[in-house]
């Protein structure tokens, strides 16, 4: 089953078992938002809802924001959600690195930021990730990408795992861009989205944790990009988009697109069987033939 959007057009089902009901799903839905958005903070406005927090603010269409939850919690149902990121001012530099950026952010956020992960380049935007999902759905951060474990242990790998409304959710964050000064085509979009989805089934399968369905997050640094990426999801063959979520955001912070990757300076090890000065002098003295010995006399 896929949900989408096209235009202004409310989102419904394509396809799939469980049709009749997923489309039931959106129209009861629908008719809670304007209590959803009550109880949760949210801001309306131009039928779109906003999501502040002193980072960034967040803005998603009103049904997509209301029914966001519900479709997590939905078995084999594949959707894809259009959002944007607005930087706040203390947040929209140029040279912000992440050591500044970790006081504006949601616990979870940090935790992750404190943490190490299994290398690139991508903290930034992981961290961004949760702290939409944290301040937007509630979703709590259960574990980390290097606390996730899998069976066989040699295939693709989750980012980090949540929990949204007693859901156990996997999350896989990317971003589509091109190289500097090129257009990022739908090919490099489709591209960039059946790498993505086929490791987030496996990971799904291999995963020893409890999370049976995945959020794709995927970061943009354009309106463009993001249309590119949505262009190619509707090439894409069921089988391939089935029980994901992709969530698209197009955000102008460009230190998300920019930071490069920490290579971690290695301890040096001991080597093996090097002794200490007490292990020394205790070698020396059970030495049967130390009398003969003139190198310590």
């Amino acid at each position: 089953m896929t949900a989408y959007r096209g235009g202004s057009v409310a989102p419904h089902v394509r396809g799939g078992e469980g049709r009749d009901k997923c489309n039931a799903i959106i129209s009861t839905t629908a008719a809670t938002i304007a209590t959803e958005t009550i109880t949760k903070g949210w801001l309306e406005a131009f039928g779109s809802t906003i999501v502040t927090s002193p980072a960034c603010s967040f803005r998603l269409a009103s049904e997509d924001a209301a029914m966001f939850t519900s479709y997590l919690k939905e078995p084999g149902l594949a959707y894809l959600v259009q959002s944007e990121c607005q930087p706040t001012t203390r947040a929209a530099s140029k040279a912000l690195v992440e050591w500044q950026l970790i006081p504006m952010l949601c616990s979870d956020a940090q935790r992750l930021l404190e943490h190490d992960n299994a290398g690139g380049s991508s903290r930034i935007s992981e961290a961004l990730s949760i702290e939409l999902l944290n301040r937007a759905f509630g979703a709590r951060l259960s574990k980390l990408e290097l606390e996730l474990r899998y069976w066989p242990s040699n295939g693709s790998i989750t980012d980090f795992s949540v929990e949204v409304d007693g859901t156990c959710l996997g999350v896989s964050v990317t971003r589509a861009m091109g190289a500097p000064r090129s257009e990022y085509t739908v090919e490099a979009a489709e591209s960039l989205l059946r790498k993505k989805l086929s490791g987030v089934l496996r990971s799904t399968e291999t995963c020893c944790d409890e999370f049976t369905k995945q959020v794709l997050h995927i970061w943009a640094p354009s309106e463009r990009c993001a249309q590119a990426v949505e262009r190619a999801y509707e090439r894409l063959p069921q089988s391939l988009i089935a029980n994901t979520v992709v969530l698209v955001t197009v955000c102008g912070l460009m230190a998300l697109f920019t930071e490069k990757s920490t290579i971690k300076k290695r301890a040096c090890r001991e080597q093996k069987g090097l002794k200490d000065e007490t292990h020394l002098r205790v070698l020396q003295e059970s030495d049967p033939m130390k009398h003969n010995r003139t190198d310590i006399l």
